[in-house]
């Protein structure tokens, strides 16, 4: 199974390039798949997914009520914001300034793991969203 383990730090740098960790390129490498990235539904943070995992979600909501507000509101959150991302030699790709203002993005970053998929932090919220997520667990 292709998982997003850990978390790692970076950084946007002035060309608004962000270089994905060498361990979450690897998974991606191994997948084969291309990956997207959309302003997450839950959190001020990007959601990064595997093509496998935006198909699934497409299949899931097409199977259920084809008329329901659900499945539009599903459509229009998440798919009429998606976006390919391309990776350049160097492991780093582009980041919109839209979705650098609804994560606000700055210099510093968190990547934080999520199993089968992967987030973009602020890296003081990132810091903060993963004390929280740790004490409610508790």
């Amino acid at each position: 199974m292709i998982m997003f383990l850990s978390s790692f730090y970076g950084i946007l740098d002035s060309k608004n390039r962000i270089a994905i960790p060498s361990s979450y390129r690897s998974t991606i490498s191994i997948s084969k798949e291309k990956i997207y990235v959309f302003k997450s539904l839950k959190y001020e943070c990007l959601e990064v997914h595997l093509s496998s995992k935006i198909n699934a979600l497409i299949k899931t909501f097409d199977e259920e009520d084809f008329f329901s507000k659900k499945n539009d509101h599903f459509k229009a959150a998440i798919l009429s914001e998606l976006e390919e991302i391309n990776i350049d030699k160097e492991g780093r790709f582009i980041v919109k300034e839209q979705l650098q203002k609804f994560s606000k993005l700055s210099k510093e970053l968190i990547f934080i793991g999520k199993g089968n998929h992967f987030e973009i932090w602020e890296k003081k919220l990132g810091e903060s969203h993963k004390k929280n997520s740790r004490a409610k667990f508790k």
